[in-house]
């Protein structure tokens, strides 16, 4: 049982009328022992909508084990989605802001390496334009690689023996795993790359839980979609620059 106001386990046994770690007051207690067990976001028309979406942060990120053993498998998926999308949204315009803050830095730096930088911006306010509707797309092109992604690990999950469960498991288990990591964005510099790294870790964690595998065949699921990715790129990059030097063999021969 956790406190629908801080989101931390109370006690076993504890029967007071206040959470023990924030002073919150419990109203109607047999609601909350009684209530759903699962996760607090999906409760929020009891618990308010900022308590719920607090608690579903801090149970998730501080306590993952216990959070996606709560996880329901088949229950609310919409409520999953709406968590993705509204902190992947959030999450965006952090990056976003802080590419517009560190631009004259990033120009700077590419001129001290040698590097030509285009350093005006478009015409009147094209450039305003263009980030208010990449603003706007960011939900959309989160719902399309979210099936994809999930699609694929749910794949491999298959391939490994580890899907126990349909993959609307797996996808509640992203949706919870890269919404909860989406706000990390806002750090500067490295906040992309640690949401990335911390969302994969969830993932593993999630699907171990929730499919009931060990957490290196999870973990499997995970990285194998990756590694085959970075490896495909290579590929193509490695057939362009081929591409390039033959042009140019041909061209120096002419």
């Amino acid at each position: 049982m956790y406190c629908p106001g801080c989101g931390k386990e109370i006690p076993e046994g504890y029967s007071g009328p206040n959470c023990p770690s924030c002073g919150a007051s419990f109203v109607q207690r047999q609601a909350i022992e009684t209530g759903p067990a699962g996760i607090p976001w999906e409760d929020r028309s009891r618990l308010g909508f900022l308590n719920a979406l607090l608690a579903t942060l801090r149970l998730c990120l501080s306590d993952p084990t216990r959070f996606f053993s709560d996880l329901p498998k088949r229950e609310n998926l919409g409520s999953a989605i709406q968590y993705l999308l509204l902190l992947t949204w959030l999450g965006a315009l952090g990056g976003i802001l802080w590419s517009w803050v560190l631009k004259p830095f990033q120009l700077a730096f590419l001129k001290s390496l040698g590097m030509n930088a285009p350093e005006q911006s478009w015409a009147g306010g094209m450039e305003g334009l263009f980030t208010v509707v990449v603003a706007v797309m960011i939900p959309i092109l989160v719902l399309i690689t979210t099936f994809i992604w999930t699609g694929i690990v749910h794949v491999f999950l298959w391939i490994l023996g580890g899907a126990k469960e349909g993959y609307e498991a797996t996808l509640r288990v992203y949706a919870y795993s890269r919404g909860s990591t989406a706000l990390f964005e806002w750090i500067p510099v490295c906040g992309g790359l640690v949401a990335f790294i911390w969302s994969l870790i969830l993932q593993i964690i999630g699907l171990s839980r929730v499919h009931e595998i060990g957490g290196g065949k999870a973990a499997l699921a995970v990285l194998l979609p990756l590694a085959l990715c970075c490896v495909i790129i290579a590929a193509i990059v490695l057939a362009f620059l081929g591409a390039i030097m033959a042009l140019l063999g041909i061209s120096a021969s002419a």
